[in-house]
């Protein structure tokens, strides 16, 4: 995987600075989430689990955005992230509280060995990310690279829980697509160990392709 890191502002915090109360209030800001705008995503998607893993697992190019909480220890960062998918090539940025500093983050699957950059966001926020794997996670679907233990939700659909790669990802929170006829996740809480990530996704654009 081919990986380089642009950092914006030295100021960005790493985790430690702010308190996990801080977190959890920022984390609760989900509720006033409104359902998911969206632009040019397919209209329909299969409704059986097999066939909408499969069509889910095939989109290359989209962009999400919202808001990102990070807990470890007790300790925490909030702030707002944006992502954005073309086929293969993939770009994350994360932007600190009130704007205050920004990484961001363009990585290839199945590129080059350049992992340098990988450590300096590491370093910046003080955790380790599973990036390789969140551009599936956030359409509710496992990545396909890896093995898992998935546990589908009560319409069998759409996901509940998924074990993989040492992470455990639960969705909370489904919201249906504006103008289309499925929906995606809302609420997204990612564990390993001592760390907690929390997404909320505010909205979408882009097409499958």
């Amino acid at each position: 995987m081919r990986i380089s890191v642009v950092l914006r502002m030295s100021s960005f915090r790493p985790i430690r600075v702010i308190t996990l109360g801080v977190l959890l209030v920022a984390a609760s800001l989900s509720g006033c989430v409104s359902l998911l705008g969206v632009q040019t995503l397919p209209a329909m998607l299969p409704t059986t689990w097999e066939a909408r893993r499969a069509a889910l697992q095939s989109w290359g190019r989209f962009e999400s955005y919202g808001r990102v909480a990070i807990a470890r220890d007790g300790e925490g960062f909030s702030g707002s992230w944006r992502w954005a998918q073309r086929a293969q090539r993939s770009t994350l940025e994360l932007e600190g509280p009130l704007g205050v500093g920004g990484v961001r983050l363009d990585f290839n699957a199945g590129g080059g060995g350049d992992e340098s950059a990988r450590v300096i966001l590491e370093q910046q926020l003080g955790v380790v990310l599973p990036v390789d794997s969140l551009r599936y996670w956030m359409l509710g679907v496992p990545d396909p690279r890896e093995s898992g233990e998935e546990r589908l939700a009560l319409d069998a659909a759409r996901l509940d829980s998924l074990q993989q790669n040492g992470w455990t990802v639960t969705f909370k929170d489904y919201a249906r697509v504006t103008g289309a006829d499925y929906e995606l996740p809302q609420r997204i809480e990612v564990n390993r160990e001592s760390l907690r990530v929390r997404l909320v996704i505010e909205g979408w654009r882009g097409g499958a392709r």
